[in-house]
């Protein structure tokens, strides 16, 4: 019937932050959470009162009853029925019990649902400048471990505290009733108990905040050295890397030993402060015992064995209550750091009077377009051109010259800060944003491909697009082939990032999730920059049908990819500098002439001299 330490382990402290938020504020919120699962909350509260109830009255019969009346006093007829009642009420504590950590168990996933949902979903609106400032670690951290400290801090603790407070409560008062001598005799060491889990908190504190830590730079450096691999094989550091893990593994060790120490440490204490209750109990009651002050020897024997139990059922509660404090602290940190994100108001977004688009001709238009990053850092400076439809533009310059910034206006990831973009001459602004970037495909710098089948990674383009759509979408871009001769075809499972597919086969594979989408406008940023040769010829035989019939807008350093454009905006510092086509443009002499020579003149050859005095 005594309480053991393993039965109730501190949860680990999330990491405190200044708090900007005020408790009350957090708690209304976290309740609003809670609010669909008023009928698990009602039935785990009573079964939280019949646990209680049950749980408290086993010792009482056991002690006063069973062994006091029936058992001392060989009353065979009056134990049979009384051990009926005794397993009756366990049984009630079983069923009760089984209810309140199914119950906790389903309110705090449900929470965890709902949250993690909410968060997500709440991500993926979030406008680009949102992520241009945030860690992509820190992130993950809050979806994840932040939502496991509130689902298992505020659920499990908070009912927890509720069936602690109870128990205390009936303690004290059974206690109370049967003897108040006794009972503020038994009180005695409860001092102890509090300073002694004060005491230990702070160091559980320290110990799990080690922990933490050291866990953490033992998943940096696993996830440091799976994503370089390339790079710590290419140069033969391997050695270095299982040197420097080794190094924070042990570190971790250490820090967990340190933990197991604070525990090895409390545990002892706890039951040694436990022992000194129940000798107080013991040697008290045995006086009161001896000077007949409890009565019969019978009614003596049972009394001392009921409050030997209730001292030992009297510790758990006292520790969980003086942890409860740190615990709801944690759980309180934690969704303050939840509720800043999803207090984070996309900075694109639809007007209320925002129009649905109508299928675009892909008209694009710029009007004195400025456009910054960072306030006083313009990168597009009164950018004006227009676009025709079904005209193939090549955007050129130098690198940071405000090329990729100029699509990611057109697709409405930023606004300007000053000006007007148009498509179809509707100003973007007033237009809902999703009908209008259906409307546009992207090839991107960096080919992105998800964990999936190369079936489903094309098909992203468009979600309802038949196996034969996907199959003709990879032939006319030339990626066919490669995929036919893949194990299982279009079927084949990919890793992520498309491990196992060369730059070129995955750059070959997002031009077929452009073109599946078939549409009105067409954006290559820098999309065949990395290609072999071999490859690059497929890209450029498909590229006619690729750019047919629909306006396109191409972005490249390879000026030979560039060639065929109907015109060449050539952008420098923020502006267009030059405009026309490519013999125009060659023909001027001016930046991209210049940029043209620099990349296809052909090398001087270097000589290197002999020494005179060879011999």
């Amino acid at each position: 019937m005594g309480w053991h330490p393993h039965h109730h382990p501190p949860l680990p402290e999330v990491k405190k932050t200044t708090r900007r938020m005020s408790s009350r504020e957090i708690f209304a919120r976290l309740i609003e959470y809670l609010r669909p699962y008023k009928k698990w909350i009602v039935a785990v509260t009573i079964a939280v009162i019949v646990t209680s109830i049950t749980g408290i009255a086993s010792p009482y019969i056991l002690g006063r009853e069973i062994i006091a009346k029936y058992i001392l006093r060989r009353d065979l007829q009056g134990l049979q029925w009384i051990i009926l009642v005794f397993i009756g009420i366990q049984v009630a504590n079983w069923i009760a019990n089984t209810i309140r950590t199914y119950g906790m168990g389903k309110i705090g996933q449900s929470l965890l649902l709902r949250m993690r949902s909410d968060l997500f979903s709440h991500l993926q609106e979030l406008s680009f400048s949102f992520y241009d400032e945030s860690d992509s670690g820190d992130l993950i951290s809050r979806v994840t471990n932040d939502t496991d400290a509130i689902g298992e801090a505020f659920t499990s603790g908070l009912i927890q505290v509720v069936s602690d407070v109870l128990n205390l409560l009936m303690i004290v008062i059974v206690m109370f009733s049967i003897n108040v001598q006794l009972s503020l005799a038994s009180m005695i060491v409860v001092p102890l108990m509090i300073i002694a889990a004060a005491l230990f908190n702070s160091k559980f504190r320290a110990a799990y905040q080690m922990q933490r830590t050291k866990i953490s730079s033992v998943t940096s450096k696993l996830q440091e050295s799976i994503s370089g691999i390339r790079e710590i094989q290419s140069f033969t550091r391997e050695k270095d890397f299982i040197e420097e893990f080794k190094r924070t593994n042990l570190e971790n060790l250490q820090a967990n030993l340190q933990a197991t120490k604070v525990w090895g440490l409390f545990f002892p204490t706890i039951q040694l402060i436990e022992a000194a209750g129940m000798g107080v109990v013991i040697l008290y009651g045995g006086w009161l015992a001896f000077n007949g002050m409890l009565g019969p020897i019978e009614d003596a024997v049972g009394t001392l064995i009921t409050f030997i139990m209730y001292v030992g059922m009297f510790f758990g509660p006292i520790f969980d209550l003086t942890n409860f404090y740190n615990t709801i602290q944690s759980a309180f940190a934690a969704a303050e750091r939840i509720f800043e994100i999803l207090d984070v108001k996309p900075e694109i977004r639809d007007r209320e009077d925002a129009v649905e688009i109508p299928p675009i001709k892909g008209e694009i238009e710029f009007r004195n377009v400025t456009f910054e990053y960072k306030p006083g850092k313009p990168v597009l400076r009164n950018v004006s051109f227009h676009i025709k439809p079904k005209e193939t533009v090549a955007l050129v310059g130098p690198t940071g010259a405000g090329k990729s910034t100029i699509i990611k206006l057109i697709c409405r990831f930023y606004e300007p800060k000053s000006g007007q973009i148009l498509i179809d001459g509707y100003d973007i602004r007033k237009v809902k944003m999703k009908p209008l970037r259906r409307q546009i495909g992207i090839v991107p710098q960096e080919t992105i491909l998800f964990s999936g089948t190369i079936m489903d990674n094309i098909r992203y383009g468009r979600i309802d697009a038949s196996d034969e759509e996907v199959i003709a979408a990879a032939k006319i871009v030339g990626a066919h082939e490669f995929i036919e001769r893949l194990p299982k075809g279009y079927e084949t499972r990919i890793g992520e990032g498309g491990a196992g597919l060369s730059v070129g086969q995955k750059q070959l594979i997002a031009f077929a999730r452009a073109l599946i989408r078939n549409p009105a406008i067409l954006i290559m940023d820098e999309a065949t920059s990395s290609i072999d040769p071999y490859t690059d010829l497929l890209i450029r035989k498909a590229m006619k049908a690729l750019l047919k019939d629909r306006t396109s807008i191409i972005i490249a350093h390879r000026l030979s990819t560039v060639r065929d454009a109907d015109r060449i905006l050539v952008i420098d510092d923020g502006r267009i500098v030059e405009e026309g086509t490519h013999e125009e443009l060659i023909e001027k002499g001016g930046l991209y002439s210049h940029l043209y020579e620099m990349q296809f003149k052909e090398p001087e050859p270097i000589t290197i001299k002999k020494g005179v005095n060879a011999t």
